[in-house]
């Protein structure tokens, strides 16, 4: 749907700092497949949920059986979670526990928290990858766009692609 991710130019290169490195070491194992798991939280829609819930009976309710006393919000999960004192409102993160977490930039179309990480890191470029590779390249050509290709240039494509995701 060509969803954006809203950062300023410094946090996109932190982040393809971070996630440079983490591929080179993936590649080193000889890993491919992975993909980047992507977790937008919405602060506007979390604070109208937040004023609902302090208004309403059900919050209340909640309360007194010691459910939903920290909302839904990410933030509020991993600050009880974790022990911390200060509550934490809407698009509000501790940087020491959140290492994952970026807000959008302030100029971007919503406020917006960024949660984002590697998943799916377990498929190694073995003799069978190497098999379906070769195959593949027979099939369809060695210009085609498969997805079985050597670790190194599926980190290369990897990562020009998440490049391509930051407005």
């Amino acid at each position: 749907m060509s969803q954006k991710v809203y950062v300023t130019e410094e946090q996109k290169a932190k982040f393809m700092e971070k996630l440079s490195r983490d591929v080179e070491f993936l590649v080193h194992l000889k890993i491919m497949d992975y993909s980047l798991l992507l977790g937008i939280h919405d602060v506007h829609r979390a604070e109208q949920e937040e004023e609902g819930e302090q208004g309403g009976e059900e919050a209340a309710g909640e309360a007194e059986n010691g459910v939903g006393s920290h909302g839904n919000s990410p933030e509020g999960i991993g600050s009880s979670y974790l022990g911390s004192h200060k509550p934490l409102g809407p698009g509000e993160f501790d940087p020491y526990i959140d290492v994952y977490a970026v807000q959008s930039s302030p100029g971007a179309p919503h406020k917006e928290v960024y949660f984002m990480g590697l998943i799916d890191i377990l498929t190694q470029y073995d003799a069978k990858k190497k098999a379906a590779h070769a195959a593949k390249t027979v099939k369809h050509g060695a210009g085609a766009q498969i997805s079985t290709i050597h670790p190194e240039q599926y980190a290369k494509r990897f990562k020009d692609f998440i490049a391509n995701i930051f407005s």
